[in-house]
């Protein structure tokens, strides 16, 4: 008789992302997220970051090694240079495939997880900012009900900022998946006369401590983007980062005064 398969833990999904679960394993885990949105969207999300993550570092273990290090290691023990070269690869590939589900809960340094906000902020906004139906899950029209819904899902108060003096109105917002905090994210968004999109994205459970007003690009978006008093936000949108500026200068003394 076949007993009832074991709960599915926090460490069962991270293996999941890692890809080193037994066949018999990984299918409880699907069955289990198939059955559970939240855990779906966070196995996503690590998978994404996983995926970052191999972009970024294949790029670095391709390239040559700095004539420097080899020659430290040539002078100081000539017989090891090609093994103690293959085991420092060896190791980076370790971490990374190993690492990745966790980088993905949070156990690597606050700066990997402050990087992925933006990441995550453009994506939403590419995904959202296009849909002409269905932009929003709440219309500014409810903003008040908007506002409570979203806090009482993050755990927090949340305060929408006012961007009538840069042109752009509200439109409402919808709540998304996240890689930190309690694992989701609020996405309010803006659009002014002309048609053009803004969105805020929020998340809480920022750890490591606030940093500085930040700016990234990628692809057609841009975004600006700063973590303060555990909240990380980031405003994106398509309109180049002079145009966006003054806008995202609005959220941030908004939001930190």
């Amino acid at each position: 008789m076949t007993g009832k398969p074991a709960a599915i833990t926090e460490a069962d999904l991270v293996a999941y992302v890692d890809d080193r679960l037994p066949s018999e394993r990984r299918a409880d885990v699907e069955a289990h997220l198939a059955r559970h949105a939240e855990d779906a969207a966070r196995v996503a999300a690590w998978q994404q970051q996983a995926d970052d993550l191999r972009v970024h570092f294949d790029r670095d273990l391709n390239e040559p090694v700095p004539a420097e290090m080899a020659a430290l290691f040539a002078a100081q023990h000539p017989s090891m240079l090609g093994p103690a070269l293959r085991i420092a690869a060896v190791l980076a590939l370790v971490l990374l495939g190993v690492g990745a589900g966790w980088y993905g809960r949070g156990a690597f340094a606050p700066v990997d997880i402050v990087a992925a906000l933006p990441q995550e902020a453009t994506r939403a906004h590419l995904v959202y900012s296009r849909e002409v139906l269905h932009p929003v899950e709440v219309t500014a029209k409810e903003e008040q009900h908007l506002v409570t819904w979203l806090s009482k899902r993050l755990g927090t108060a949340l305060k929408v900022p006012n961007l009538s003096g840069q042109g752009f109105g509200l439109v409402g917002g919808r709540l998304l998946p996240a890689s930190s905090g309690n694992h989701t994210a609020a996405q309010f968004m803006y659009e002014n006369r002309q048609g053009q999109r803004l969105t805020l994205y929020v998340r809480t459970g920022e750890a490591g401590g606030d940093t500085s007003f930040r700016f990234t690009g990628e692809g057609n978006a841009v975004a600006f983007y700063w973590v303060e008093d555990g909240f990380g936000y980031a405003l994106t949108g398509e309109t180049g980062r002079e145009a966006l500026m003054p806008a995202a200068r609005a959220v941030y003394e908004q939001l930190t005064r």
